[in-house]
């Protein structure tokens, strides 16, 4: 049976899902958080609540269902975002518009403000359970600043620096926090986010002369949980695209 207890967010997202998958083969006992409903899901085989992860009230309320049902996590993967696609100015109709203000806040709040809502609520039950446990959020090389993603590139930026604050907060507390920054990989939503272009020139820029596999974000995220040592850091996980 199952000793280790893991909570993903975005379980109904491609990397999200694979993730509660794989973790499930490994052993742990997943907990999955979504917006969308456990019939959107199609997974059956961890524990599942649909959440509004925007909405600290609601987060705090399903992760305390979770946290009585198998107690405090040993691991939280952060994985719930939003990618969009946007300039801060473009001309529409010849009128110039500047970027959707609803759009950013969505943006920001799917990717950042949910993790930050995520955290806040398991880490308390952490610290009293004595659980020298490790926070993993996805972030994205995005975070460095990606022109026409200023909401992502921010969302993601703003998430790295939350990772290095709360590690230097949580390590005397045995918590580890570390953001794993993904670069461009062959998933349903770099193809469908990335155009094809584009996408065939920034593989030509890595390296390794190829788009990264979604199994390759798993081996991080093992190798993250495996290392007692590896806190406060961003890993790029990129084929060297940002050497």
């Amino acid at each position: 049976m199952p000793d280790r207890t893991i909570l993903v967010t975005g379980v109904a997202g491609e990397i999200g899902g694979y993730l509660a998958d794989e973790l499930l083969k490994d052993n742990w006992s997943v907990c999955g958080l979504d917006r969308k409903s456990p019939a959107e899901v199609h997974r059956a085989h961890f524990s599942f609540q649909e959440c509004d992860l925007s909405d600290g009230v609601d987060t705090e309320k399903k992760i305390e269902l979770f946290h009585e049902q198998q107690g405090a996590f040993d691991a939280v993967i952060n994985c719930a975002a939003l990618i969009a696609n946007s300039p801060l100015v473009s001309l529409v109709n010849g009128r110039l518009t500047h970027h959707d203000f609803e759009l950013w806040d969505r943006v920001l709040s799917s990717s950042l403000t949910s993790a930050f809502h995520v955290i806040a609520c398991a880490v308390p039950k952490m610290v009293t359970s004595r659980k020298k446990g490790v926070i993993i959020n996805i972030s994205s090389i995005c975070g460095r600043g990606n022109a026409g993603q200023a909401a992502y590139s921010a969302a993601k930026g703003g998430l790295n620096s939350l990772t290095i604050a709360l590690a230097k907060e949580l390590g005397p507390m045995g918590i580890r926090v570390v953001a794993l920054a993904p670069g461009y990989f062959d998933t349903a939503s770099t193809r469908k986010n990335v155009p094809a272009a584009r996408l065939k020139e920034i593989t030509l820029s890595v390296p390794l002369r190829r788009l990264g596999k979604i199994e390759e974000i798993f081996s991080a995220v093992k190798f993250i949980l495996a290392n007692s040592y590896v806190d406060g850091t961003v890993l790029d996980l990129d084929g060297g695209l940002t050497l």
